[in-house]
């Protein structure tokens, strides 16, 4: 029987469009950034911003008459706060709305459920939360990121949504410990693993041990790679995740240290054969052009094009 190989996604973060940049000059509005994606090469995309490509079914529809895939929605959401918490559950249900309406008659993405990048500590630290025992969560506050986690992905079944837990920068599931400790409680019946090459590297692990450890968990992965000596010098400048972004901490596929090649090669091995979505984290400079973010995209892809992809 013939392997199916897996599919190449963008997403808008890698062109600086994400949760905390949304209405900054200088970048694209959705219908542009569709059609450079499709123009490089991609495959689908995953959703953006709430409204980037816009509301319900026109976010198909623009998809589609690129020939894209809607792929998934990154949804970070407060576990670890109940007050944060029931305020983002009602944010997740108006998600999934679109969601639904957005993949009518077409594959259906998979929702991506990540802790909230909001507490301050975690910004500032972000990368380096093992040297700052003070940022680390409590036992009852870990234990209620679990259950919350638990159940947003029941709420996504319910609405016929296929689950995905995205350790991340910035959150308090980022470090090799905090991940181990989501695997341990996960339930595997509701969530699978979103397997991200450079924030697992970007928190201090080895993506290539992880993924050969808990390779059967996953169910989506983002590729990206992480400059890990641009990083420990923002490290000692005392700088942040936000900063980090901003100074290109994510770089190019390849030129990095998040073992993107030997990562892509395991997964081929195993049979991955989900979507592989690139993802390039930034934060537009002033006055930088946002042709540099189209080029890195399109490297990006011929990286992934030269491996078989």
């Amino acid at each position: 029987m013939a392997t199916v190989a897996p599919r190449v996604a963008a997403a808008p973060v890698s062109y600086g469009v994400f949760e905390i940049t949304v209405g900054r000059p200088g970048l694209p509005d959705g219908p542009a950034l569709v059609e450079a994606m499709a123009d490089a090469g991609y495959a689908g995309s995953e959703l953006g911003p709430p409204g980037y490509f816009g509301r319900g079914r026109e976010v198909g529809e623009l998809l589609a008459a690129h020939d894209l895939e809607l792929v998934g929605s990154f949804v970070p959401l407060r576990f670890s706060r109940d007050d944060g918490f029931a305020e983002d559950m009602l944010a997740l249900e108006e998600t999934l709305g679109v969601l639904t309406e957005a993949s009518e008659g077409r594959e259906q993405p998979v929702v991506l459920l990540s802790d909230g990048f909001c507490e301050p500590d975690r910004m500032r630290y972000a990368g380096a939360i093992e040297a700052h025992p003070e940022t680390w969560l409590g036992e009852r506050r870990q234990r209620l990121l679990f259950d919350n986690a638990h159940r947003a992905a029941e709420l996504c079944r319910e609405r016929g949504f296929v689950t995905s837990f995205h350790p991340h920068g910035g959150t308090y599931i980022e470090t090799p410990r905090e991940v181990e400790a989501l695997l341990a409680q996960m339930d595997t019946s509701l969530l699978g693993l979103c397997f991200d090459t450079g924030h697992t590297a970007f928190g201090g692990g080895n993506p290539l041990a992880l993924l050969r450890e808990a390779g059967e968990l996953i169910n989506h992965v983002h590729f990206k790679d992480v400059d890990l000596d641009l990083l420990a010098r923002l490290h000692a400048e005392g700088k942040g995740l936000e900063e980090a972004w901003a100074a290109g901490v994510f770089c190019e596929l390849g030129t990095g240290g998040a073992q993107v090649d030997e990562c892509l090669q395991h997964l081929l091995a195993i049979g991955y054969d989900n979507w592989i979505v690139v993802e390039q984290d930034r934060i537009l400079a002033p006055g930088e052009s946002f042709d540099r973010a189209l080029e890195s995209a399109e490297r990006n892809r011929a990286w992934l094009r030269e491996r078989g992809l």
